[in-house]
């Protein structure tokens, strides 16, 4: 099953913020959520105590590391937020907050 990714206008915004290696770098983890948005065991996580089903993708690069949240509304990916790893547990509790599925 093929599904369809939407950002966020947050997401995007988040998105523009960042250095354009690491743009390609994220939109190329991103594009293979289109097939398999479950399938890698060690990069992918679901986050608990959501009321929709709500994903977080790890994006290493050479200097940082980012956090992808996403979250499943029946063939749609919605990507939530990017951020650094540094603010992803800040962000989680904001996360939880998001009408789902979101305004895009």
């Amino acid at each position: 099953m093929k599904f369809n990714i939407e950002f966020t206008k947050r997401a995007v915004k988040e998105l523009k913020n960042l250095p354009v290696q690491i743009q390609k770098q994220i939109l190329t983890e991103t594009i293979i959520l289109e097939t398999e948005p479950y399938q890698f065991k060690k990069k992918i996580k679901k986050i608990k105590g959501f009321k929709f089903p709500c994903f977080r993708l790890r994006v290493d690069t050479s200097n940082d590391s980012y956090r992808i949240f996403y979250g499943i509304e029946k063939d749609t990916i919605f990507i939530l937020r990017i951020i650094a790893k540094k603010d992803a547990d800040k962000i989680i509790s904001r996360i939880r907050k998001i009408d789902f599925p979101p305004d895009v």
